[in-house]
């Protein structure tokens, strides 16, 4: 039942209705999220806890043409969404041409970013509060920089923090959505703290909320009033024993912030309250809000299930594979697998994520190893640093976190790894485009930001058995190397191809033809494979298909042959065309003297690739069988309406060549 929330199509009609109705909203509202991602999936448990706060905020500011507001990290927004007229397209969020699981500019003017990371809102909050105090505007607007799922850890987050403390005027609002979680259980000293102040006397009994005292100050005798501030100062000192840990206000406030808080991030009069309080200051507040995430969710075994679910079979049976032989392990699955191995075989190995145990499968890692598997939250930078601390002491570490993520340590790839070629092993999960998170999360980008650093080793298996050689290959290494692989699944056991020894820089041939040939990089081996069958069965032409391997260093040696042989090279990778490794291939032709005209790259053009399942993001970019066999037929001169008046050729299986 919505009685309340269908009454609600932007956040004017959300002020008409009275204070004692707000709770009855929230109820509806978070039954509202149950029910369409039930079918939809998505990031479930972040906007469930935040559901009285977005309320609050709506209800008090005016984000559409006087307040700003910022979310960090982008997933909150669900219940922010609903209040702002998408209340019916819920249903299509994460979807092709359906809502974005992000804020997104493009469908509302109360979305001013696209935040899809954590950690990114205090930087732009703080620069839209400083341009209002630098043009003068001191109508009372605010700033508001919603920050949680324990972005407070990430480097840029406390950058921005240091930053606006010497401010005593700015009209900034930090909401510390403090739920004790981000994709897993947060970690670190700042969590730990907080950790203390959730279960201290300071939250139970007091509940930071001084108001009240001081209205005592502000009314009583002298000496009720000096009894009060008494008061005050020790529970927020948490001497004399009436709080059992140091109240945060003290480090904020020392960063020169008024402090309000902890208090319940569900209690709709005391966030009215806080918040109207926090209106009226004239100088940056941090407002600390105690919440649930996934609030009105019932786990009994997995807690981190409610983080983000999955889309029903209604959402995804219609879809097909990727490629024809499709259906194995999930590639996150041999990687852990796979380093669980090592491990066993060598006490030196260890691994090291941020904040993305369970996303990268290492969690299963930890259990068996727990001391040699390191979680260092929200914090890529640091990963990477430690990374290198780690291999400088004899240790040998898988460095895995996403392609998106890793993007935030290109600093640290360079200064701590590549510049004195430390033997860091980089695994890349949710490389090349991830799906329903859509542009922020498509991991495009990382084979340029790799192999653009000298002593760098970049290369992305096709299936799960070159990924287990090329873990075994870095290991061995004496240098950096990333290996990168997608969020899909590999191919049937049976179907996939057998795998012999190989070394760093060595392609493989697949399948042979002299009309030309398709340098394929990663799992798009198998769609190129496909692709060379389909234009085969068409023509009865043979296209030669190489398994790549590396970006960094190439196989010049069948690079030098097929352009020497072949009408036209194609490349194929489902990562961004500029840098990429198609781009690679085209630069060492170049140096080489080869005939450059010859190349033509496929791989997603110079645009950012928005949200659908992953088959549909590939498609979107141009990477599925009938636009590469349109592709090549252009590039080919083929005629498909000549063709269909012969028959089919039959069809060749591919076969290894003979020679690398």
């Amino acid at each position: 039942m919505i009685e309340l929330l269908n009454q609600i199509d932007d956040p004017q009609d959300l002020k008409t209705l009275s204070r004692e109705q707000l709770p009855q909203l929230a109820e509806e509202i978070r039954n509202f999220i149950k029910n369409f991602t039930n079918v939809t999936g998505g990031h479930i448990g972040s906007g469930m806890g935040v559901v009285e706060l977005t309320i609050a905020l709506h209800y008090l500011f005016e984000f559409k043409e006087r307040d700003h507001l910022i979310m960090d990290v982008g997933h909150q927004c669900y219940p922010h969404k609903i209040l702002t007229g998408r209340r019916d397209q819920m249903g299509s969020i994460r979807q092709k041409n359906g809502l974005s699981g992000f804020p997104d500019p493009k469908e509302s003017p109360y979305d001013r970013v696209k935040t899809g990371h954590g950690g990114t809102s205090l930087n732009t909050a703080v620069g839209m509060a400083v341009g209002l105090k630098n043009a003068g505007i001191n109508d009372g607007r605010k700033v508001v920089a919603m920050l949680g799922d324990a972005g407070l850890q990430e480097g840029s987050a406390l950058e921005a923090l240091n930053y606006a403390g010497v401010f005593d005027d700015l009209p900034l609002i930090i909401v510390l959505n403090d739920n004790e979680h981000g994709i897993g259980p947060s970690v670190g000293a700042f969590m730990k703290y907080f950790s203390k102040v959730r279960s201290g006397t300071i939250y139970r009994t007091a509940k930071g909320n001084f108001k009240r005292l001081t209205k005592v100050m502000e009314s009583a005798s002298p000496f009720v009033g000096k009894l009060a501030y008494d008061v005050v100062d020790r529970v927020k000192s948490g001497i004399h024993g009436l709080v059992p840990v140091i109240a945060p206000g003290v480090l904020f406030e020392a960063l020169g912030y008024f402090y309000y808080g902890p208090i319940d991030g569900h209690d709709l009069p005391t966030l009215l309250e806080a918040l109207e309080d926090c209106k009226s200051f004239n100088r940056p507040v941090v407002l600390h809000c105690i919440t649930t995430k996934g609030k009105g969710y019932s786990y009994k075994q997995d807690r981190l299930a409610y983080h983000a679910g999955k889309p029903s079979k209604k959402i995804t049976a219609h879809l097909p594979n990727e490629y024809s032989c499709q259906g194995g392990p999930s590639f996150t699955e041999v990687f852990v697998d796979e380093a669980i191995k090592m491990a066993e075989d060598d006490p030196t190995v260890c691994a090291i994520t941020a904040a993305m145990l369970e996303g990268t499968g290492l969690v299963k890692f930890k259990e068996q190893f727990p001391d040699r598997c390191y979680d260092v939250g929200m914090a890529e930078q640091h990963a990477v640093g430690m990374a290198q601390g780690l291999a400088l002491v004899g240790q040998k570490p898988i460095c895995a976190v996403y392609s998106t993520f890793m993007q935030r340590a290109i600093d640290q790839i360079f200064q701590e790894v590549a510049l004195i070629d430390t033997p860091v092993m980089f695994c890349l999960d949710r490389a090349g485009v991830v799906g329903p998170d859509g542009a922020t999360h498509n991991g495009v980008f990382d084979i340029t930001y790799c192999r653009m650093f000298p002593n760098m080793v970049v290369m992305a298996p096709r299936d799960g058995s070159e990924l287990r050689q090329m873990m075994r290959l870095a290991m061995n290494h004496d240098g950096p190397t990333a290996i990168r692989f997608p969020r899909t699944r590999t191919p049937l056991e049976n179907a996939e191809l057998p795998t012999m020894s190989f070394k760093i820089g060595q392609s493989e041939q697949l399948r042979d033809g002299n009309h030309g040939c398709i340098l394929a990089y990663g799992v798009m081996v198998y769609l190129a494979l496909d692709v060379a069958t389909e234009i085969y069965s068409r023509y009865g032409i043979d296209l030669a298909v190489v398994n790549a391997r590396f970006a960094k260093p190439l196989d010049d040696s069948v690079l030098g042959r097929e352009f020497d042989r072949q009408p036209v090279i194609f490349t194929l990778e489902d990562h961004n065309r500029a840098g990429g490794f198609g781009s690679a291939v085209l630069e060492h032709a170049n140096a080489k003297g080869y005939e450059t005209t010859k190349l033509e790259i496929l791989a997603i053009e110079d645009r950012f690739i928005d949200h659908g399942q992953r088959v549909e993001a590939l498609a979107m970019a141009g990477l599925d069988v009938p636009s590469l066999v349109k592709r090549i037929e252009e590039r080919l001169g083929l005629h498909r309406a000549h063709a269909e008046t012969e028959q089919p050729h039959e069809t060749k299986a591919p076969r290894p060549a003979a020679t690398h």
